[in-house]
């Protein structure tokens, strides 16, 4: 080996060490957890504020020419700022992501998209780039718990167990809500070793891509469709420094957009627009 690449070599080494090391230096905090409830109980207030006839999505809130447009076959996703009597929630030692996506499912009924949407088994064949396994692991009712193994290949591979809480509610005939909380996430220590993927790193030594994931699925029927919005709340290590978002946690910053973007288009492909 020549001098140059021997020391090419010894940079590289040095590089992965050095984040590796800090990236695992970045366990929950009581304060940063605390800040994440206060900003999800002021969306969830919010939400419930708006189960009204004319106000159940947050299309029929904005101007009316939006809706026309996702009617017409133009999904998007926007990111929403929730506040606090009327401030900023700041977020010590951790970033949250808001995003939320709007689609509309043309012949699609409110039964059957519910249907879809509660059926975990299948969730790892419908977002299959971010979701590499998934199953249900317990129903009673309309309660549902559910495994999801996530899964994303940024400078290493990242994948995440993850096992949430989800309720279904039909607020009546035309309409429907699925609200999905996070109740553990794990960190898998070998992420390129199948075997292992039950082998999770102490909270203390993760790197904190993914602590909390809250997902709120607001179904309505309408317009020989159904409206389908996909609204999610995520908790995460803070960028900066050395290891600035920009450079090697990029990967994974933007992937609970990605998620969203992964359930509308499986949505999509589900009941694709007639032409």
């Amino acid at each position: 080996m020549t001098k140059f690449r021997l020391r090419a070599y010894c940079r590289l080494v040095s590089m992965v060490i050095l984040i590796s090391a800090t990236l695992r230096a970045a366990e929950l905090k009581p304060e940063t957890a605390a800040a994440f409830d206060r900003y999800v109980k002021a969306a969830e207030e919010d939400m419930a504020k708006h189960k009204g006839f004319r106000d159940f999505l947050w299309l029929d809130r904005q101007d009316p020419k939006e809706k026309s447009m996702v009617w017409l076959g133009q999904s998007t996703i926007v990111p929403p700022t929730t506040l606090d009597h009327g401030k900023e929630i700041e977020v010590p030692d951790g970033t949250i992501q808001h995003w939320l996506g709007l689609t509309f499912l043309e012949k699609a009924t409110l039964d059957k998209v519910s249907a879809v949407l509660l059926n975990f088994n299948e969730y790892f064949h419908m977002i299959p780039l971010q979701i590499m396994e998934s199953k249900t692991t317990k129903h009673e009712g309309d309660q549902y718990e559910a495994f999801l193994r996530l899964f994303k290949k940024q400078v290493s591979a990242v994948v995440l167990n993850v096992i949430e809480s989800a309720k279904y509610t039909q607020v009546d005939p035309m309409r429907a809500e699925i609200v999905c909380r996070s109740t553990k996430i794990g960190e898998v220590e070998r992420p390129r070793k199948k075997k292992t993927y039950d082998q999770e790193r102490a909270p203390e030594d993760a790197a904190g891509y993914l602590w909390r994931l809250n997902v709120y699925l607001r179904m309505e029927e309408a317009d020989n469709g159904v409206y389908l919005e996909i609204e999610m709340i995520t908790l995460g290590r803070q960028s900066g420094g050395i290891l600035d978002k920009s450079r090697y946690l990029n990967g994974f910053q933007g992937f609970p957009k990605e998620l969203v973007q992964g359930y509308i288009a499986a949505v999509e492909y589900i009941y694709p627009r007639r032409k």
